[in-house]
C-alpha cells in the first residue's frame, strides 16, 4: 500500500512539474507600454465608435491606455496593411469589419483575416437603407426596382448586391470610404440612398435629417421599432455588419488569450452595454475560434453570392 501510495505522489508531482515546464509565463501588458487599436475608417464612422467605447471599458482591465489612430483609404485595406505589419507582440490590435474578408476575394488586397490572430467579436448589426428628409415620403420598394435611383456605398457593395439577387435590378453605386462619408451623400442629393448600420446615423435620424425606410433583417431592431424588414415588405434581402479585434499574424497565443479576456470582461462591463444601446450598436461576442470560424462562413457565402 506504501508503495502505491508513493508511486501515485510521483505521479503528480511529475505531472505537477510538466505542467509547469510546459506553461509559458507571459508578462503582458507592460507597465508604461501602451496598446494602439488600428481603425481603417474615417473618425465617426461605426467602427471607430465601436473601437473608442471597446477601449474605453478594456483599459482597466488592462491597465495601460489603449490609443485609437484612424488609417483610412481603400475600404479598409491601407489600415490593415500597416496593422499587419506592426510587431506581433500584443501591442498593436486592428478593428476586424467584413471587408476584411470581402476584398481578398474580390482580387482587392492581398490581405484577409487569416493574415491575422482573431481576438474576438464584437457586434453585428443589420444594414438600414435610409433617405434624406426630402425623400421621406418615397416608396422603398419602387426605389430598389428602379435602376435609375442611385446608391451610395462601398466597392463593392455588398448590400446592394444582397438587393439586386432579390430584385433582379441592377443600380448605379457610388463607393465612399465608410459611413462617415455615405452619410453626407445622402444628405447632401449626391445619392438617393445608402444602406448603413443604425448606429453609424442615429444622430442624423434622431434629427429627422435621415429617414431610415427599411432593414435587411429577418426581424424589426430596437432601435427601429417602427421602420419594417425588407422581408416584410417582399424582398427578403438580409445582409449586416460586424466588428471585432484582430492582431498581427504571429502574436502568441498566450498574448492573444490575455488581450481575450481582458476585451470579453469590457463586453461585459454595464458601462459598455448601455453606451453601445444608446448608440444603436448590438453586441454580438464570439471567442477568438468561434471568431475565426464565423469569418470562414463569411468567406464561402460570399464567393457563392459572387459565383467564386
Amino acid at each position: 500500500m506504501k508503495k502505491v501510495s508513493i508511486f501515485i505522489l510521483s505521479l503528480i508531482v511529475v505531472s505537477t512539474l510538466a505542467f509547469a515546464g510546459g506553461t509559458k509565463e507571459v508578462k503582458f501588458p507592460e507597465r508604461g507600454k501602451s496598446i494602439t487599436i488600428i481603425v481603417p475608417y474615417a473618425p465617426g464612422g461605426g467602427t471607430d465608435a465601436v473601437a473608442r467605447m471597446l477601449a474605453k471599458y478594456a483599459e482597466p482591465h488592462l491597465g495601460v491606455p489603449i490609443t485609437i489612430i484612424n488609417k483610412t483609404g481603400g475600404g479598409g485595406a491601407v489600415g490593415w496593411a500597416e496593422a499587419a505589419k506592426a510587431r506581433p507582440d500584443g501591442y498593436t490590435l486592428t478593428m476586424f469589419a467584413p471587408n476584411i474578408v470581402t476584398y481578398a476575394i474580390m482580387g482587392l488586397s492581398d490581405l484577409n483575416y487569416e493574415s491575422f490572430e482573431s481576438v474576438l467579436m464584437v457586434n453585428n448589426d443589420p444594414g438600414v437603407i435610409v433617405v434624406a428628409k426630402k425623400n421621406k415620403d418615397l416608396d422603398v420598394v419602387k426605389m430598389l426596382k428602379d435602376p435609375s435611383y442611385v446608391s451610395g456605398g462601398e466597392n463593392p457593395n455588398f448590400y446592394l448586391l444582397a438587393i439586386e439577387a432579390k430584385t433582379g435590378v441592377k443600380h448605379k453605386d457610388i463607393p465612399y470610404g465608410g459611413a462617415a462619408e455615405r452619410i453626407p451623400a445622402v444628405l447632401g442629393g449626391h445619392v438617393d440612398f445608402a444602406v448603413i448600420n443604425i448606429g453609424e446615423g442615429k444622430g442624423q435620424v434622431d434629427a429627422g435629417e435621415l429617414i431610415p425606410k427599411a432593414v435587411l433583417s429577418d426581424k424589426r431592431i430596437p432601435a427601429l421599432p417602427n421602420t419594417p424588414t425588407l422581408k416584410e415588405l417582399g424582398i427578403d434581402a438580409q445582409m449586416g455588419a460586424w466588428r471585432g479585434l484582430g492582431a498581427p499574424k504571429g502574436t502568441p497565443k498566450e498574448i492573444i488569450a490575455i488581450l481575450e479576456t481582458a476585451f470579453t470582461k469590457a463586453l461585459n462591463e454595464p458601462g459598455f452595454k448601455e453606451a453601445m444601446e444608446k448608440a444603436a450598436f448590438t453586441i454580438e461576442y464570439k471567442s477568438s475560434g468561434d471568431f475565426y470560424k464565423f469569418m470562414k462562413e463569411q468567406e464561402v457565402a460570399i464567393k457563392k453570392m459572387l459565383g467564386k
